[in-house]
């Protein structure tokens, strides 16, 4: 007995078997799209990420956080941070994802938010070694701002400066 297929299902399928073209799942176009960003083809593996997400949803989360990854390496911290975001949203306990957004907020000279994307991964994942490293590595390098000096230390310095000019102008 043969199967009845709606028309609507066929007609793809006939298609995509005449066009000749290789038809992948989603997995095979994530994998696909890892070669080509291990090759350093970064455009094309973001590409093959995005069509397997959209061949096979369950893939969307990985999908968006290798995409931060290219475009980290291309030096598009916006748009990584972007995508990380993404797989937050997906997967909201992504301490990795907060992990590497820390990071591109630190490169982007954001410390208050890179310090507050290092603090959630901590928290996530407090015995991840490393998360509490890239932190402290923030740290030091963001420039320190200099606090004002308070009202007794601006008088006592004025103090110190008109001893040393009155102790200097009186020897002549």
């Amino acid at each position: 007995m043969l199967k009845k297929y709606p028309i609507v299902f066929l007609i793809p399928m006939l298609v995509l078997a005449a066009s000749g073209a290789p038809v992948y799942t989603g997995e095979e176009l994530f994998e696909i799209g890892n070669e080509h960003y291990a090759q350093g083809s970064l455009e094309k593996a973001i590409e093959l990420w995005m069509q397997a997400k959209q061949i096979d949803p369950s893939l969307s989360a990985n999908a968006w956080y290798n995409t931060g990854l290219a475009y980290a390496a291309m030096k598009e911290y916006e748009k990584a941070i972007m995508a990380w975001n993404e797989t937050i949203m997906l997967v909201p306990n992504s301490s990795m994802a907060y992990d590497n957004m820390g990071t591109a907020y630190g490169l982007l000279g954001r410390y208050e938010e890179a310090g507050m994307a290092y603090d959630m991964a901590i928290a996530i994942d407090p015995d991840v070694v490393k998360y509490r490293i890239d932190k402290e590595l923030l740290l030091k390098s963001a420039p320190k701002e200099e606090t004002p000096l308070s009202p007794l230390s601006a008088f006592l310095a004025l103090i110190t400066v008109l001893g040393i000019l009155s102790r200097y102008s009186g020897d002549s």
